[in-house]
């Protein structure tokens, strides 16, 4: 028999029963705060903050979007506005003020692209996440890659299969070798096994 004893145990803290389908959760960045967001039974999206608070998990905010939440991330905010870009099932990206969620989001651009968003990473933002200006990438089901600086409304860069190639679906994305305000690196792993770097 095997002794469970000694090794690292996870034990529920809490747990909460959500009306929907949660396709990302993510801590707010220094709080005891985290985000749910995902889809309705309608195919709506819905964003639901919650606080720890004497060990519950208690809601404090919510919001409600056409189209359903694939994906998210706070790496291209600040800590001081902590504010979230999320990707949706329609091609859709946004971000958010989590201070001001009832206003809807303050950044919207409902075709980044073609189909679901179905990653998206942030650099230059939070302490630890990189240096130059505040930066997105999205992988979408359209095969695009795409990098938004969004003080503007289009990409920065584009990434797309060549004209007659297979379009893969993109599934993870991730920036690094961003040790200063020049060079920044990008990954994206596609549903075909590969990852390419650029």
């Amino acid at each position: 028999m095997i002794d469970f004893t000694d090794s690292p145990q996870f034990i529920p803290h809490t747990q909460k029963a959500l009306n929907y389908t949660p396709h990302d959760v993510k801590w707010v960045p220094s709080s005891a705060r985290l985000v749910s967001m995902g889809a309705t039974a309608g195919a709506k999206g819905i964003l639901e903050i919650y606080a720890l608070s004497g060990g519950e998990l208690k809601k404090t905010a919510e919001a409600e979007h056409k189209h359903s939440f694939k994906c998210s991330t706070f790496g291209a905010s600040t800590l001081e506005e902590r504010n979230l870009a999320t990707g949706d099932w329609s091609g859709g990206l946004s971000v958010w003020d989590l201070d001001h969620l009832s206003s809807g989001p303050s950044l919207s651009l409902s075709t980044a692209h073609a189909g679901i968003i179905n990653t998206i990473d942030g650099v230059g933002g939070l302490e630890g996440r990189g240096h130059g200006a505040p930066e997105l990438v999205t992988g979408s089901k359209d095969g695009c890659v795409r990098v938004w600086d969004l003080r503007v409304s289009n990409p920065v860069l584009s990434l797309q299969p060549s004209p007659g190639d297979a379009k893969r679906d993109c599934w993870a994305v991730a920036f690094g070798d961003s040790h200063n305000d020049a060079e920044r690196t990008l990954a994206a792993g596609y549903d075909n096994g590969d990852v390419k770097l650029f």
